[in-house]
């Protein structure tokens, strides 16, 4: 796993979504926060942020004490205006969806540093896509659950149309047991596509043109003054390691980046960009060795693409390369350590009796 420090830190407010979750299940939300090492101060607001690492631990927790292989996806259905703490309000105001969209990307980091969104328009379909940034096996695919299902649900309520489906829904991990997937059809609709290799939701892109509640234009200008000085903050305060590092791992879903255009996004030159990192204790190419490994494995865990596509998409010339980089990695070739970790996609129950949804 990553150091704790490269999973950036979450809002308070995201965390009480999964706490009032725990609650069906009879778990007291201090004693969550206790198991976790979270201080108990986020239920009185006297805490607003939290590093992700322990973020992390709480809901691997929680997935373990209810044993329900939905917990994520059930937390989706508390989602409210608070659970995006200022990106929320902000969504609240805007005129359009397509409005919505544009300030997403941009403001995210205000819930948290948790995955990275990116939005795109391709043969007349919007799609809206979630880079998964949690490398614990147990906890990706909950999250993943979560934060798809709480986009379509809250904006569902932003539009007032609340039995609007998408086109079709992506999931990276392999389909769940039978059993489980009604409940995935009652929030998502019909099309799902699970071992897609990536997360998204695809709308139609008249989707876009969907006028929202009640927008207001003069107070969504405030908030989104506030938000932009927020996002600075947290920007300056996140060290340039993590920078780096959340942006190559977005770039490297689409393949191996450039050095120059990691520089670029990140508003420097390539030899700043080194410096910087070099002043950090950290390397650039170390930084990108160290990725490929953990998608590596995370692909190989969480999805069902062969090690021969994996081994294209990060950039190696040929699969034999690719096994040998993963045996020197792990000690194990990528079908070996696949059979060996297995048990980590979707699992079954593994305690308590799931909740009626």
């Amino acid at each position: 796993m990553t150091s704790s420090s490269t999973l950036g830190t979450v809002s308070a407010n995201a965390i009480r979504q999964y706490l009032r979750t725990a609650q069906d299940y009879e778990i007291q939300a201090e004693s969550a926060l206790v198991a976790a090492g979270i201080p108990v101060g986020i239920l009185d607001n006297s805490v607003t942020r939290v590093q992700g690492r322990a973020f992390q631990t709480l809901i691997h927790w929680l997935v373990k004490e209810t044993g329900d292989p939905l917990f994520g996806l059930k937390s989706a259905r508390y989602v409210q205006p608070g659970s995006y703490n200022l990106l929320g309000y902000m969504a609240m105001n805007a005129h359009s969806v397509g409005e919505i969209l544009k300030l997403a990307p941009e403001y995210e980091a205000i819930v948290g540093d948790m995955g990275i969104t990116d939005i795109q328009q391709k043969n007349g379909l919007m799609i809206m896509r979630w880079i998964c940034q949690y490398d614990d096996p147990v906890v990706r695919s909950h999250m993943i659950d979560n934060v798809m299902g709480s986009w379509l649900i809250f904006s569902q309520w932003l539009t007032d149309l609340p039995d609007k489906k998408p086109e079709c829904v992506l999931f990276e991990y392999p389909q769940p047991d039978d059993r489980l997937i009604q409940t995935y059809r009652e929030i998502f609709g019909d099309n799902l596509t699970f071992n897609a290799g990536k997360n998204a939701l695809l709308f139609s892109e008249d989707v876009l043109d969907i006028p929202l509640r009640q927008p207001d234009p003069i107070l969504l200008n405030t908030l989104e003054q506030q938000a932009s000085t927020f996002v600075a903050e947290l920007q300056q305060d996140k060290p340039i390691v993590v920078q780096t590092r959340e942006l190559l791992r977005s770039l490297m879903e689409d393949g191996i980046p450039r050095r120059e255009k990691v520089a670029e996004k990140l508003n420097m030159t390539e030899r700043t960009l080194q410096r910087r990192l070099q002043k950090a204790g950290a390397g650039y190419q170390q930084l990108l060795d160290d990725l490929r490994q953990e998608m590596a494995i995370e692909w190989l865990v969480s999805t069902e693409l062969p090690p021969g596509e994996i081994a294209e998409k990060l950039g190696f010339s040929e699969v034999r390369s690719f096994h040998r980089k993963f045996k020197s990695w792990t000690d194990l070739t990528p079908g070996e350590y696949r059979q060996k970790h297995s048990h980590l996609k979707k699992e079954e129950p593994i305690k308590k009796t799931t909740p009626a949804v």
